[in-house]
């Protein structure tokens, strides 16, 4: 092998050294916790999921023990108006969506009489979200990104193009420790 052989196989090695190191130390995220309107169904998730450029495969568990889910409202912005005059309102996260409003509350939440009153006053009702959570990979440990985890500028790729589905109404990210 002569000298400029010896120097590209040096200069490969390292740059595939540095470019391992690199994507070791880039932020992963190993799941999405993707919350869609009340009365979704699995078939209809696996329908809007097919839609988005998630570039690995993927498992998706709707409904189970991930959370209790969180209650929400749907209002148009007169009605939030009214509703934040009301002594009795407390809210946690407002999302502009389309021509409307969405209130999420906490998972914690229970609904009281007096909520409840609020919502009928105004003429509202409160539904409750399906919670779906969506493993990257074949659930393997090791997390290599293409496989069963992808890098973090990929999912928020992702959580941007799901929030903008009319039946999409939060995406959280689930990161890797480490």
């Amino acid at each position: 092998m002569n000298k400029i052989s010896k120097v590209v196989l040096v200069f490969i090695v390292i740059l595939t050294i540095v470019i391992l190191i690199k994507q070791s130390h880039e932020v992963k995220v190993a799941a999405l916790f993707i919350q869609f309107e009340n009365e979704t169904t699995e078939p209809e998730v696996e329908a809007i999921l097919e839609n988005y450029d998630i570039p690995v495969n993927y498992t998706i568990d709707c409904n189970s023990n991930i959370s209790r889910g969180k209650y929400y409202i749907k209002a148009d912005e007169d009605k939030i108006n009214e509703l934040r005059k009301d002594e009795n309102w407390t809210s946690v996260v407002e999302l502009k969506k389309g021509n409307y409003n969405i209130i999420m509350l906490s998972a914690e939440f229970v609904p009281d009489e007096n909520f409840l009153t609020v919502l009928e006053k105004n003429n509202l009702q409160l539904k409750k979200a399906v919670v779906c959570y969506i493993h990257f990979g074949n659930g393997s440990p090791d997390r290599v990104v293409g496989k069963n985890c992808v890098l973090e500028k990929d999912a928020i790729r992702i959580k941007n193009e799901l929030e903008k589905n009319e039946k999409v109404l939060i995406v959280g990210l689930d990161y890797i420790q480490g």
